[in-house]
């Protein structure tokens, strides 16, 4: 069976079970980096929050051999824990007043990016682009956000110009900023870390929720201070669009060296949707800006 031919019978099993009083669809969501995903989208009528639980891997457990009403029946489960997600609320959402003091920003790749960056607000930034969203509150140790496309704008009467200063505005206060060094994430995960005889301590920058937080690195002062209190300039390791990697410049690491890890995390251990950039960046204490040291190479296509 092909992956429409389950996705529709998956749809028709749903739509059987849920009743009238629900509306049962595939989904087809175009994801960061141009990724494509389908998956089945469960609505219930009178609520304007419909999850869409994507089919990949069920398609694939269905391939191998596994029964199609155990996966109706976790499609079910998954859908039940998450049926009361935030309301959007429409009419706040088209009030600018409401709006201003939530817009955020995220980054982007802008070359994986180009189909999607010629319907939104964006800001060019080296290879990457500031995209803009809507900040609605978070939700299962995440949060709700709505991507602002151009017809936003115009509902709201406002310009490109002015999104970006409001969003580089609210964006820390929003999504405060946070630096941990390796040894922290790895104790999170249970892992015991000896950083006594480090010589060349790797850092984590993200945001609070370490959701698309790498824009974390755009905040005002952000760098400025760390490579300061450091007393040297930074490497910058995109390591995803939710966090960046930080090397205190030093003779042990060369940007070539670097440069390579960054193409083999992203070849081999980042989803094609979460790939921020394969070039390596630095942060200049003297300029108080960051350049791209060596360009990026792009070996992996992305898919779903």
């Amino acid at each position: 069976m092909r992956f429409d031919e389950f996705n529709e019978l998956v749809r028709s099993k749903l739509e059987e079970i849920c009743g009238a009083e629900f509306s049962v669809s595939v989904y087809e969501a175009i994801k960061n980096n141009s990724v494509v995903h389908k998956g089945i989208s469960i609505k219930e009528n009178d609520n304007n929050v419909a999850p869409t639980i994507y089919m990949d891997e069920f398609y694939t457990d269905y391939c191998d051999g596994r029964d199609i009403q155990e996966i109706i029946n976790d499609i079910l489960k998954i859908y039940s824990e998450n049926r009361l997600g935030p309301d959007i609320e429409t009419e706040k959402f088209s009030d600018f007043e409401w709006v201003r003091d939530r817009i955020f920003f995220k980054l982007v790749n802008s070359r994986k990016n180009l189909a999607l960056l010629q319907k939104i607000p964006s800001h060019p930034m080296l290879d990457l682009s500031l995209v803009f969203g809507v900040y609605m509150g978070s939700y299962k140790d995440s949060f709700s956000s709505v991507l602002i496309r151009n017809e936003h704008m115009e509902m709201w009467g406002t310009s490109e110009d002015e999104i970006r200063d409001l969003a580089l505005n609210n964006t820390p206060r929003l999504l405060p900023s946070s630096i941990w060094t390796m040894g922290d994430i790895l104790r999170d995960m249970g892992v015991s870390v000896d950083e006594s005889g480090e010589e060349a301590p790797m850092y984590i920058l993200s945001n609070k929720e370490r959701i698309n937080g790498a824009s974390a690195m755009l905040y005002d002062g952000v760098l400025r201070k760390f490579a300061g209190n450091l007393g040297r300039d930074l490497y910058i390791l995109p390591s995803s669009v939710h966090e960046i990697i930080i090397v205190p410049e030093s003779e042990i690491f060369c940007p070539e060296s670097l440069a390579e890890m960054i193409g083999e995390v992203n070849d081999t251990q980042v989803s094609g949707e979460e790939i921020l950039s394969y070039s390596l960046y630095r942060y200049s204490r003297e300029r108080d800006d960051i350049e791209i040291v060596v360009p990026g190479r792009s070996k992996k296509v992305a898919s779903a």
